[in-house]
């Protein structure tokens, strides 16, 4: 038999093993796959990785160099604006044009000189002795404007320099006018007489300039801000002005008297030596004695108001305590009737009274309102009038307030302070009667006459 028979056990084996290993080449075939992605995958994300490295790199690289411009532009900024507060510029431009005008000066001046000779010459040359005339000439301004400088240094006046400056300068600029005219003409004569004088002045400007930007140390900043300031203040120094211009006018218009006493105590002070208001106090006091704004009519119109009231309360039987108890009931039980309507209207088919009248009309509308206070509070106030009213009249009080009648030519000119004067003081209702039976007795004694009749 051949040995190449196997069992179905091998075959079987062998099936299950070739699967196994079908299986697994498929496995690895795969895991090899999966790796290829991952790589792939890792590569892409490391160049991401590198991407993102590289734009902040970069605009790091950018923010550095953009501070690094910024940081130049205020650099710069600062440079222009010292050279603006320095006045670079304009000292540089001063210096151009002093070149300029010795450039354009001195060959117009010397081309001049060096062609002068005598009338009488027949080969004449040049005047090479006159050479050095020009630049005599226009160095001559500039000797005042080194000592203009030479004495700001030194804190010497300066003006002598600049009179000196401009008389040099005038010379050589009368001198290159004069050829120059005729020479080349009327133009050309003034063109070369600015170049002579021009620089010098423009350089005597500039050291005025730098004179006075060495004592005022301030930057541009404190400086305008400085000149706000001022012109605020001035503002309101010229605001306070016409304010105290108006009131010295009202007061001059209306006290007159005072306000002359006002200038003089002002006058006699130490200039900021006394305030206003304390110089107006002290001169009210002067001419018055009484407090500010108060004179002797303003009192007296004071006191005859206090009579006045005085002598209404007495007309109508009220005392000061009376009427406050009157005031101090109404505010603590106000006139409301609750839900039988607002204070004053009647019921329905009740009468309707008359109103006004004040409170001796209430009294006389309610007379128990008296007595229920009384009754309420157990006596009755202080001042109440039924003491008063009980007591008769004194014959003697009778006839002081007759006599004082007859003084003042009528009983209808009697008055309460004046009834109280003549009987010596007296309870305000107790005045009132003796006033009132007296004026009656004057108007029954005029009403007879016409009765007889």
């Amino acid at each position: 038999m051949s040995s190449g028979f196997r069992s179905w056990e091998e075959r079987n084996a062998d099936t299950a093993r070739t699967r196994a290993e079908a299986a697994k080449l498929t496995a690895e075939a795969k895991t090899a796959e999966q790796n290829a992605t991952v790589g792939a995958a890792k590569v892409v994300t490391d160049q991401l990785a590198e991407q993102i490295k590289q734009t902040k790199l970069r605009n790091q690289l950018a923010d550095v160099k953009g501070r690094a411009d910024d940081d130049k532009d205020r650099r710069q900024a600062r440079r222009r604006e010292q050279r603006a507060d320095d006045g670079t510029t304009f000292k540089v431009l001063v210096n151009i044009v002093m070149t300029l005008g010795l450039l354009a000066a001195l060959p117009a001046q010397m081309s001049y000189f060096l062609t002068l000779h005598r009338k009488d010459d027949q080969h004449p040359g040049y005047a090479w002795t006159l050479t050095p005339v020009p630049f005599f000439l226009e160095l001559l301004a500039w000797v005042g404007v080194m000592g203009t400088r030479w004495a700001h240094r030194k804190g010497l006046p300066r003006w002598p320099f600049w009179l000196m400056t401009a008389a040099l300068a005038s010379v050589a600029g009368y001198i290159n006018l004069a050829h120059g005219s005729t020479e080349y003409g009327i133009v050309a004569g003034i063109a070369l007489a600015a170049t002579s004088i021009i620089g010098p002045l423009l350089a005597e400007v500039r050291q005025f300039l730098e004179t006075k930007a060495a004592e005022d140390g301030r930057t541009l900043q404190q400086r305008a801000r400085d000149r706000r300031t001022a012109r605020e203040e001035s503002k309101q120094r010229r605001a306070q002005e016409r304010i105290e211009k108006d009131e010295d006018g009202r007061r001059k218009e209306l006290f007159k008297d005072e306000f002359d006493e006002f200038r003089r105590i002002i006058a006699a002070h130490p200039t900021g030596g006394i305030s206003r208001e304390s110089a107006w106090e002290q001169a009210w006091d002067t001419m018055h004695l009484l407090p500010l704004s108060v004179t002797v009519e303003s009192l007296a119109s004071r006191e005859v108001a206090r009579e006045a009231i005085e002598e209404v309360m007495a007309d109508h039987g009220s005392t000061r305590e009376s009427l406050a108890v009157d005031l101090w009931l109404a505010e603590i039980f106000p006139p409301d009737r609750g839900d039988d309507g607002p204070a004053g209207a009647p019921a329905e088919g009740a009468p309707i009274e008359p109103t006004g009248g004040g409170s001796r009309a209430r009294s006389e509308r309610h007379p128990e309102g008296t007595e229920g206070l009384v009754g309420k509070r157990k006596q009755a106030p202080r001042g109440s009038t039924n003491g008063a009213a009980l007591k008769p009249l004194d014959d003697a009080d009778l006839e002081k307030v007759r006599k004082l009648a007859a003084a003042l030519g009528s009983a209808a000119h009697l008055s309460h302070s004046a009834v109280k004067k003549a009987v010596g003081g007296g309870r305000n209702e107790y005045l009132a009667r003796l006033r009132k039976t007296v004026q009656a007795e004057a108007r029954q004694g005029q009403a007879k006459p016409g009765t007889d009749d």
